[in-house]
């Protein structure tokens, strides 16, 4: 049973896949191919690109998630919402994840399961490396480690994170062998989710490709906001060039 409503003035379709909220939201005039993101986490976060996209005919959409964490169980998922959704509405077979923060995690391990159905994707602030956060010790990290990625991760230990095949940053050469261009934006003062233990190791595994990651630098912003709120174009230009 879907429902019809709104979003941010577009017409969106809600309903349940799988036992989890699901939201299709259309443009006045779809585009060609009938491109499509996936907002990985965090659906009404800072919708700005998604706004724009929707203006230049993409569709926007979402599937919750289990946990933050990127699991494989919640790749699969969006495995087969993908498939539905090309099924269903005629949308392009490969997709573009938006993933923003824990987001990011989502998108790339979903690109490193999955890069047939991945045209390019979009990240910000990634968390790509598991022992940075949740792994790394302080008041903030424990209990994420405690309240989340212990149930998301049974039995894996912060000892064990060293040989962990799920970090999203180990999906990196997968990745660059299928040639799926990303875009990533950070912000140079961002304390939550620090560059250095994550975005840089995906720049310097990029480091021989650099024809396949655009880095958008954020200076002295913090993880917050997410993206270019004031101009959403630029980030919108570049999923455009690369659907």
């Amino acid at each position: 049973m879907s429902e019809q409503t709104t979003w941010n003035g577009f017409k969106a379709e809600e309903f349940t896949f799988e036992d989890k909220k699901a939201i299709v939201v259309f443009p006045d005039k779809a585009n060609e191919k009938k491109s499509w993101t996936i907002k990985t986490e965090y659906w009404n976060a800072f919708p700005e690109t998604e706004i724009e996209l929707l203006k230049r005919g993409f569709h926007v959409t979402y599937l919750q998630n289990t946990n933050r964490w990127a699991t494989k169980a919640d790749c699969d998922a969006k495995a087969r919402f993908a498939a539905f959704l090309s099924e269903k509405y005629g949308l392009d077979k490969k997709c573009i994840p938006v993933g923003m923060s824990c987001g990011g995690a989502h998108a790339v391990n979903f690109a490193g399961f999955y890069p047939e159905l991945i045209q390019c994707m979009f990240i910000e602030a990634p968390v790509l490396n598991f022992v940075s956060i949740p792994g790394k010790h302080n008041v903030h990290n424990d209990t994420i480690w405690a309240n989340e990625f212990s149930k998301a991760y049974p039995g894996i230990t912060r000892a064990g994170l060293l040989n962990f095949d799920n970090h999203p940053i180990s999906k990196a050469p997968i990745i660059i062998e299928k040639q799926i261009p990303i875009l990533m934006v950070y912000g140079t003062d961002d304390i939550v989710v620090e560059y250095s233990d994550n975005g840089l190791m995906l720049e310097e595994l990029y480091a021989d490709h650099p024809e396949l990651l655009t880095i958008m630098k954020r200076p002295s912003q913090g993880h917050h906001p997410h993206g270019f709120p004031t101009n959403p174009g630029v980030i919108a230009d570049w999923i455009e060039a690369h659907a």
